[in-house]
């Protein structure tokens, strides 16, 4: 086994495993470990972590594959909840398939030239294939912070405002741009839904681009990153959590705020575009057993009503993607969803990926990839045709979150004796 260490951190380089009941023989598994959680004492260090956690990522036009995280410190919590504890974001690169990986690189640091403390949080990378350009969004909160933030869009912290930044890469995430402020409706009399928008926060996971919107739309091309807000009557009321997406129909220049799901209430989403050009919404339930589910007509501006999944799953975010259509010359139309499967779905373990041969109305054939913790995650199709499914685990010392687990997989791994059917 091939290691590194950088910061004290241990990476394991790829693993051939076979995982007792879950391997069909002949399709291997291959794992990496590409950020991996120290723990320990409470971190204020600026090269210290506590905990890795939500994972983002993206394969680029080359092929090398981008994993974004938050690198936590203090005692791993979410944003705006440890004081003194400023969330960096991070990214390791990797070139060959996830079997190695390149070191850690501060994308945003937490820790301002000011002097200020901020957490940076929930990663959702785009590309946009027309060219070749990486968009990454993310959000800014306060170091320390109510569960619902103040109301505005102020970047310097002490207003205690959620901010979303951009940045993008051309040259595969080698290097990347300056920041820009991606500035949203906020006021009642300028959003959609007539409330207080306090918070704008992208994905995480990964976003899309369209391309089967219709001959001559002009949504074709248009690049999608799923995000929620949570917003309110009143500037300091009582909030409620909705979904909606940031596009942008001029490849990353201008991004602007569609309208957010009718309801029920529901968190982190994923989006993918269907072989007939409707956008498929999936969501985080707020309360209940059931995912949320909403498709759009117009290319992401606007949704259905909830159509809830029927797989009983606990609250966490899942991923979802395209693998395959048939219109692109592929044998079939398939979708991949993965979410922790957990006992009767309503607990944070065994990682599953399930697949969809209908579009996102059934999902079936769930494969398990191990029994144990298992969170957040995001899936993604490799260059070379390869599934890759970056998730938060246990890591090797059986901690919760201990690190974030990279997968590499064959198709045939998921259709193991279900081909034909």
């Amino acid at each position: 086994m091939y290691e590194q260490r950088f910061s004290g951190v241990l990476v394991s380089a790829l693993l051939a495993v076979g995982l007792a009941g879950c391997d069909p023989p002949g399709t291997p598994v291959y794992i990496s470990h590409p950020f991996v959680s120290p723990k320990g004492d409470y971190q204020t260090n600026r090269d210290r972590y506590h905990t890795f956690r939500i994972p983002g990522m993206v394969v680029a036009a080359d092929g090398s594959i981008l994993l974004f995280a938050e690198g936590r410190r203090g005692d791993g919590s979410d944003p705006r909840r440890d004081d003194n504890a400023p969330i960096d974001l991070v990214m390791r690169r990797s070139l060959d398939g996830g079997a190695t990986w390149e070191d850690l690189v501060v994308v945003e640091s937490g820790f301002r030239s000011d002097g200020a403390l901020l957490d940076y949080a929930d990663p959702t990378p785009v590309l946009d294939a027309v060219t070749g350009e990486i968009f990454l969004l993310y959000g800014q909160w306060p170091d320390i912070a109510p569960t619902t933030v103040a109301h505005g869009q102020d970047p310097d912290s002490a207003d205690g405002n959620h901010v979303v930044w951009v940045r993008s890469s051309s040259d595969h995430g080698k290097t990347w741009s300056h920041r820009r402020q991606v500035v949203y409706p906020d006021e009642p009399d300028e959003t959609a839904d007539a409330h207080f928008w306090r918070q704008a926060e992208p994905g995480p996971g990964s976003g899309v681009q369209l391309r089967w919107q219709g001959q001559g739309q002009a949504a074709n091309g248009r690049l999608l990153v799923p995000a929620k807000r949570s917003g309110s009557l009143t500037p300091d009321g009582p909030a409620n959590v909705r979904p909606f997406v940031y596009y942008s129909d001029d490849h990353g220049a201008i991004w602007k705020v569609g309208r957010v799901t009718p309801g029920p209430d529901a968190n982190e989403d994923e989006v993918v575009e269907l072989v007939d050009g409707t956008v498929l919404l999936d969501a985080r339930q707020n309360s209940g057993d059931f995912r949320r589910r909403h498709r759009s007509s117009d290319g992401g501006v606007t949704w259905g009503p909830d159509r809830p999944d029927s797989i009983p799953l606990t609250p966490v975010d899942g991923s979802m993607v395209r693998y395959s259509a048939a219109r692109s010359g592929h044998d079939r139309d398939r979708l991949l969803f993965s979410a922790p499967r957990g006992s009767n779905g309503l607990e944070r373990s065994s990682i599953t990926v399930w697949t969809s041969y209908d579009e996102g109305i059934t999902f079936a054939n769930p494969v398990s990839f191990s029994e144990g913790f298992a969170a957040y995650s995001v899936i993604q199709r490799m260059a070379d045709g390869t599934i890759g499914l970056a998730v938060e685990t246990s890591g090797e010392a059986g901690e919760r979150y201990g690190a974030i687990s990279f997968y590499r997989f064959d198709l045939a791994h998921l259709e193991s004796g279900t081909l034909g059917k």
